[in-house]
């Protein structure tokens, strides 16, 4: 039996756990939109949202775009309930909370309300690119990845840079910093099974890059697919830009030290994830 046949059956024998929606859903994808107070933006990042899903669809993979609002003041419900009138049934939902939980409760959220096994995790300020997207589909069904992910394009407000980002495989100078955007393919089965992702104040900002740390030393796979994933808009009030103080940039280090690496060696240890690159017309590169 070779690892893709050993991680199926692993994958069998969970899904006996996991709560009925999970379990059960079926094969396509969830793009999972979560909102607060981005109202002048949203309109991009659901039309390129849908674009994805009709860009599935010519592939006769169903999709949806699952937008989570979570209690925003600025007018962007009333915006997302008039867009979900004219493209429900393009594949549009909308989700409103009754209270502002943040953006890590309502990501772990959205790993019980969406319809599909996979989920693409998008911030309102991201846009897809959407005919990149099966590629990336393709790529988790084929090897079974808990996450892939590509490269991003970061453009600059007002057209100031463009940078390429998330270039590079899985290595293990990712315990020292974070190069996997959070924009990227879920299987929402494995990310459920391992826990999700962990609300805590010292990984403000930085909740992704603790799961996936904690997707890797559990021999999870992080696959990096060559390809244009998306494009971040960067915005002046970035939630990560706000929690890049040094007091609160070594405490989560601190952290994640002890959590991943309490004796120093995992720079010479090699996960199962290490430097896998994929591409599902090719193989592994």
């Amino acid at each position: 039996m070779n690892n893709n046949d050993l991680l199926s059956a692993l994958s069998r024998i969970l899904a006996d756990d996991l709560p009925a929606p999970i379990r059960s859903a079926p094969v396509g994808v969830t793009i999972v939109i979560p909102n607060w107070n981005h109202e002048f933006v949203l309109a991009r990042a659901i039309r390129s949202a849908l674009a994805a899903v009709k860009a599935l669809a010519e592939q006769e993979v169903s999709a949806e775009v699952l937008v989570i609002d979570d209690q925003s003041r600025d007018g962007s419900l009333t915006l997302l309930r008039q867009l979900e009138a004219l493209y429900f049934d393009d594949g549009l939902r909308v989700l409103a909370l009754s209270r502002n939980v943040g953006v890590v409760a309502v990501r772990s959220r959205a790993l019980l309300e969406a319809s599909y096994r996979y989920i693409v995790f998008m911030d309102a300020d991201n846009e897809l690119v959407p005919e990149n997207i099966y590629t990336f589909y393709r790529s988790i069904e084929q090897t079974n990845a808990a996450v892939v992910y590509g490269n991003i394009i970061q453009h600059g407000l007002n057209n100031e840079y463009l940078n390429l980002m998330n270039n590079e495989s899985f290595q293990n100078h990712i315990f020292r910093e974070n190069y996997i955007d959070t924009f990227a393919l879920y299987d929402r089965l494995q990310i459920f099974d391992s826990g999700g992702y962990e609300e805590n104040f010292i990984l403000h900002g930085h909740e992704d890059w603790e799961l996936f740390l904690h997707l890797a030393v559990g021999g999870r796979r992080l696959v990096f697919v060559p390809v244009v994933f998306g494009i971040y808009h960067d915005m002046p009030a970035s939630r990560v830009k706000s929690v890049r103080e040094p007091a609160h940039i070594q405490e989560r280090q601190a952290y994640l030290d002890r959590v991943f690496d309490q004796l120093g060696i995992r720079e010479k240890q090699l996960p199962n994830t290490h430097q896998l690159r994929y591409h599902p017309d090719i193989g592994y590169i």
